[in-house]
C-alpha cells in the first residue's frame, strides 16, 4: 500500500511537470507488467513543441511552430485586421475585411489551417464564444 501511494504521488507530480505526457498504468498486479500498454510519444506529445506563431499576409495567415510551417489559413477577405489564439493554441480566430464593408470573423484549426467556423463581425456579439471579442 505504501509503495502504491508513493507511485501515485510520483505520477501526480510528473503529470503537473509534463502537461503533454503519456502515463502507462499497470493492470493492478504488483508482480506482472503484462497488462501495461506502451506507446512511444512523438516529440509533440512529449511536450517538446515550440510556441505557435501567426503571421498575417494578404488574404491569409501562416501558422508556424518555430521555423516549421504548419498550415495556411485562407481568410474571407484580403485585409487581416486581427488574430487571436483560442483553446490553448489549438485554434486561431481571425478577423478580416475588404477595403470597405463588413468584417468576417473565422475560426481555424491551428494544426491544419482548416476553417472550423465563420460569422460576420456585426453578428459576433451574440454569436459563438470564440468570436465575441472581435465583435463590432
Amino acid at each position: 500500500m505504501k509503495n502504491h501511494l508513493i507511485t501515485s504521488t510520483a505520477i501526480a507530480l510528473i503529470s503537473f511537470a509534463l502537461p503533454s505526457c503519456i502515463v502507462v498504468e499497470e493492470n493492478g498486479s504488483s508482480s506482472s507488467t503484462s497488462g501495461s500498454t506502451s506507446n512511444q510519444p512523438s516529440a509533440s506529445q512529449a511536450g517538446f513543441t515550440q510556441p505557435l506563431t501567426a503571421t498575417k499576409g494578404s488574404g491569409s495567415v501562416t501558422i508556424r511552430e518555430g521555423s516549421r510551417m504548419l498550415g495556411t489559413c485562407r481568410t474571407a477577405s484580403p485585409n487581416v485586421e486581427e488574430t487571436r489564439w483560442w483553446s490553448e493554441q489549438e485554434q486561431l480566430v481571425v478577423k478580416s475585411r475588404g477595403n470597405h464593408g463588413p468584417a468576417t470573423v473565422q475560426l481555424f484549426d491551428s494544426r491544419t489551417g482548416r476553417e472550423l467556423g465563420r460569422v460576420m463581425a456585426y453578428e459576433a456579439a451574440n454569436g459563438p464564444a470564440w468570436a465575441r471579442s472581435m465583435a463590432e
